[in-house]
């Protein structure tokens, strides 16, 4: 068995972010068979991996999984269990700016050993191995930190059945887990949204199970 495909095996059973999971989230709630009322953020049957929190400074989307959460900043929500990827531990998405965001966390015991900087480019090069095409290979960013924890963020561009995603991948390790925070837009729609995408990765903290 290689390295990938032990990883692979190793993160929850499945490649990080299957291309026909991610097909699903580029083409809104038609395709996704969500009805207007089916991300209401009240709809308990529908939130079993999260929750959301009303506080003063927003709504607070909380892991039932992990213990970590994530601020919505206007125009996000939550997405209903399973959307966006059937291991999410945080999934949510700004339908009108066309982006989506999952949170995804294993613990450290579970990947092979390595540091932080090996296990982000392990998490990469599952994540590309769904890509039909890699349209243009990864480029770091200068993100060292999320909600103070050490970060390795990059850049990256695939396609993804007929559309090229552009895709902002963050490893975040906090206490005894990596988590992925993974956050994608149609290519097309990068320059007007990576502020945004960059915003929300940011509101990504430790919470109290």
């Amino acid at each position: 068995m290689d390295d990938t495909t032990g990883a692979s095996q190793r993160w929850r059973g499945q490649p990080a972010l299957a291309a026909g999971l991610l097909a699903l989230g580029l083409t809104g709630c038609a395709t996704l068979g969500l009805s207007p009322t089916a991300s209401n953020a009240d709809n308990a049957d529908a939130m079993d991996n999260q929750r959301v929190d009303r506080t003063f400074r927003g709504d607070m989307l909380v892991s039932r999984i992990k213990p970590v959460r994530l601020r919505l900043p206007s125009g996000w929500q939550p997405a209903p269990t399973g959307t966006l990827h059937s291991n999410a531990d945080l999934e949510a998405y700004n339908l009108d700016e066309t982006m989506y965001l999952v949170v995804l966390g294993e613990s450290r015991t579970e990947v092979r050993p390595g540091n932080l900087d090996e296990q982000a480019s392990n998490y990469l090069q599952i994540l590309k191995s769904g890509f039909a095409q890699v349209v243009d290979n990864q480029s770091r960013t200068e993100v060292t930190q999320v909600g103070g924890f050490p970060a390795v963020q990059y850049e990256v561009r695939g396609d993804v059945g007929q559309q090229t995603v552009a895709y902002l991948h963050t490893t975040v390790e906090m206490g005894d887990n990596y988590y992925q925070v993974v956050v994608w837009t149609p290519n097309n729609l990068h320059s007007a949204n990576i502020a945004a995408m960059q915003s929300v990765v940011q509101e990504f903290r430790e919470a109290q199970l």
